[in-house]
């Protein structure tokens, strides 16, 4: 790796922790000004995104819903890979998240995508089972029933 890897990777990894520290303000710092989320596999089984977070305040949405709904993030094993042309990170990682409140454990299995431009996040797609998300039973945060009605 060339330190164009190494300054994705770190960009990326940066990311991820303050995603598992539930923290807005590390993340909106990583973020580039067309930055989105998407997350594609949909309960319905369609081929269209389940949520598409598509602006950098509509991202932090997300991330603010997340630290709302749960109290532990982790994502657990990581293994991580750096596309050829340093452009895309990704990440597999067993997720051990919680909510003390609702007594709700959530495991499910993660892919994500990456992508890194001059140090800022520009676009990141999260890859889960949906159902294991759905059999909580949680209700849509505010952002997410934004996202979804697009």
């Amino acid at each position: 790796m060339n330190i164009t890897h190494h300054k994705a990777l770190e960009t990326a990894q940066a990311f991820i922790a303050a995603f598992e520290d539930r923290d807005r303000d590390a993340v909106a710092a990583l973020l580039a000004p067309i930055a989105s989320f998407t997350i594609p596999l949909s309960i319905e089984g369609t081929p269209e995104p389940w949520y598409v977070f598509d602006s950098p305040e509509q991202v932090l949405g997300y991330i603010a819903s997340v630290a709302a709904k749960f109290d532990h993030v982790a994502f657990l094993d990581k293994v991580w890979t750096v596309s050829e042309d340093a452009r895309s990170v990704f990440l597999q990682a067993n997720g051990d998240i919680l909510s003390s409140a609702e007594k709700l454990v959530y495991n499910n299995v993660y892919i994500f995508r990456i992508d890194v431009q001059d140090g800022q996040i520009t676009t990141v797609w999260e890859y889960a089972n949906p159902v294991a998300y759905a059999n909580l039973g949680i209700a849509n945060s505010e952002a997410e029933a934004a996202a979804q009605a697009r």
